[in-house]
Order: C-alpha cells, then structure tokens, then sequence
C-alpha cells in the first residue's frame, strides 16, 4: 500500500529584507509548483503588496536604481 506524502516544505523567508524580485520568484515557483493563491500566507501577500507600491513610486518619480541604493548590472 503506497501512502500519499502530505507533508508540505516550509521556506523561511524574511520579509523584512526580501526584494521585490526576489518575492516575486518565490511566489511564483510555489504557484507553478501547484500551490492554489490560498496558501500564501497573509502577511507574504501585504509584503508583495508593499514592494510593489515602492516600486510604482519610484517609477513615478523617475528614479534610477543607484539612487534606490542598488548597484547597476
């Protein structure tokens, strides 16, 4: 008899200095993954909200990435 594995990896993310990119591709790779959009817990969800209203302002206002404080590629 083969058992089902139910159990679910948690991923330790600290919202406190996550990137926007770096939210975005691991919310993404849960999705993809097969995860529904239910299982992203709040507070992930209010930190993406966050970064994604700080990276409209600073598009607004035409700010280079140096000036965000972030190098250059």
């Amino acid at each position: 008899m083969n058992k089902k594995d139910t159990s679910k990896t948690k991923i330790e993310i600290d919202l406190n200095t996550i990137l926007l990119e770096e939210l975005l591709m691991s919310i993404g790779g849960v999705l993809f993954a097969g995860a529904e959009i239910q299982e992203i817990d709040t507070p992930l969800l209010s930190r993406l909200e966050n970064l994604i209203q700080a990276e409209v302002l600073i598009r607004e206002n035409n700010l280079s990435p140096a000036t965000r404080g972030e190098s250059i590629h």
